[in-house]
C-alpha cells in the first residue's frame, strides 16, 4: 500500500521523515518519494510505499483503506501534525 502524506514542511529531512514513520511500527517502508508543488516551493508531498505488519495494524489499515486519515504528531514539543491517507498518487520507481 502506498501512503501519502500530502504536505509536509521542507525543513524536515527525508532521514527525519524516515525515522518518525518506523516508530509508529506499521511495518517494513520499502520506499519514500518526494514531490514538489510548483506554487509553493516551502512544501512538498511525501508518498510512502509500505509493507504492512498486519499481525499489530490491522485496525489503522483498514481506517486509511476506507479512506480516512490519521493525525501524527511527529514532535512533542510543536503544535503541528502529519495528516497520513492512502495516496492516490502513482509513483514512478
Amino acid at each position: 500500500m502506498q501512503l501519502c502524506i500530502p504536505r509536509i514542511d521542507t525543513t524536515f529531512n527525508r532521514d527525519y521523515i524516515f525515522k518518525t514513520i518506523c516508530r509508529l511500527k506499521w511495518g517494513r517502508i520499502v520506499k519514500l518519494y518526494e514531490s514538489r508543488p510548483k506554487n509553493n516551493t516551502n512544501y512538498r508531498c511525501v508518498i510512502i510505499d509500505i509493507n504492512w505488519n498486519d499481525k499489530s495494524n490491522g485496525d489503522i489499515k483498514e481506517r486509511l483503506h476506507d479512506g480516512n486519515y490519521i493525525n501524527i504528531v511527529h514532535d512533542n514539543n510543536s503544535p503541528y501534525f502529519w495528516r497520513i491517507m492512502k495516496s492516490n498518487h502513482i509513483a514512478s520507481k
